[in-house]
């Protein structure tokens, strides 16, 4: 390599995110400092109004490396591009599984974006129409799930905000105290950060991401029964600054994927044990409020340990 290609190299730091403008092509090199949050980018609006008016221009991102396309050509250029460059935002931050954008990046006209944004409503009330029964626990279709039962939702901010799920609070019953990890902790992804005292004994549950905690609910400490009465809703728990979301994909799943795990989990949960807690849960009906009430020490342990990831 000589030394004009050694200049010209721009290599992406770790934990970085290309922007979506570079990441199709459109631009050299520019990494993406705002969560891919486009609406509120200073360039992802410059980007979208030179397309939109189709300005035969170029855009100085200070780099040397070779001219960047013609602005001008990319709505044409944009749909012979492959797919691997057209990855919708909301796909490079891990919310849902696969997205091919086909909107040249104008995310402000896309009816998809308006979707997803509205469901980032700061409201965090659930009522019981936004629930769906599957194998006898509710789920929020709206949201997404670690394997380890704790859902995430991100927010207009591009801060995701974390609670656990049906599954878990019906698996945990009554928690007699809740002790969450200080504002401004790093955390990550696998690190046990926020603990419950429960007739069994303390727990210890797992980063579902890694970032920052940013948001504490002290209603639960307070109330720890919020945390398991009303999981999606006034039992959340904080909200992270995210920091590598990738990083977490593998393990998180979006609408009918979240069923699919569901069942599963269910099934398995029913496998494991033969009580009344769970014997109904594949006829239609809600498992019970408190499944370590039937259970001994022993047998509970197993299960939250298999299903739940604690320690």
């Amino acid at each position: 390599m000589d030394n004009n290609s050694r200049q010209g190299l721009k290599v992406i730091p770790a934990n970085e995110k290309k922007c979506i403008w570079m990441e199709s092509g459109a631009v050299n090199f520019k990494l993406c400092n705002n969560n891919y949050q486009c609406n509120t980018c200073q360039f992802d609006m410059a980007m979208a109004n030179r397309v939109q008016n189709q300005k035969d221009l170029k855009i100085d991102i200070n780099t040397p490396a070779k001219p960047v396309r013609e602005v001008s050509l990319w709505t044409e250029e944009f749909r012979n591009l492959p797919a691997g460059e057209r990855k919708c935002r909301y796909m490079l931050m891990g919310e849902i599984s696969y997205k091919i954008c086909p909107n040249s990046f104008r995310c402000g006209e896309c009816s998809f974006d308006q979707m997803m944004q509205e469901n980032m409503s700061s409201d965090h009330t659930v009522s019981e129409k936004d629930l769906v029964l599957e194998s006898g626990f509710f789920l929020d279709e709206r949201i997404s799930y670690y394997r380890n039962h704790m859902w995430l939702k991100l927010e207009r901010s591009g801060k995701y905000r974390i609670g656990i799920d049906d599954f878990a609070g019906r698996l945990l019953g009554n928690l007699d105290n809740v002790s969450l990890p200080g504002l401004g902790k790093k955390v990550d992804i696998g690190e046990f950060f926020w603990s419950a005292k429960h007739k069994f004994g303390d727990l210890e549950f797992a980063s579902p991401l890694e970032g920052i905690i940013d948001g504490l609910n002290y209603d639960v400490i307070n109330d720890p029964s919020l945390v398991t009465s009303d999981p999606y809703g006034s039992g959340w728990l904080m909200t992270i600054e995210p920091n590598n979301i990738s990083k977490t994909n593998g393990n998180i799943f979006h609408g009918s994927e979240s069923r699919v795990w569901m069942t599963e989990e269910s099934k398995a949960l029913n496998n494991s044990i033969h009580s009344s807690a769970t014997s109904t849960m594949h006829d239609g009906a809600i498992a019970s409020r408190d499944i370590s009430a039937n259970l001994e020490k022993d047998e509970w342990v197993i299960l939250a340990t298999n299903h739940l990831h604690i320690r």
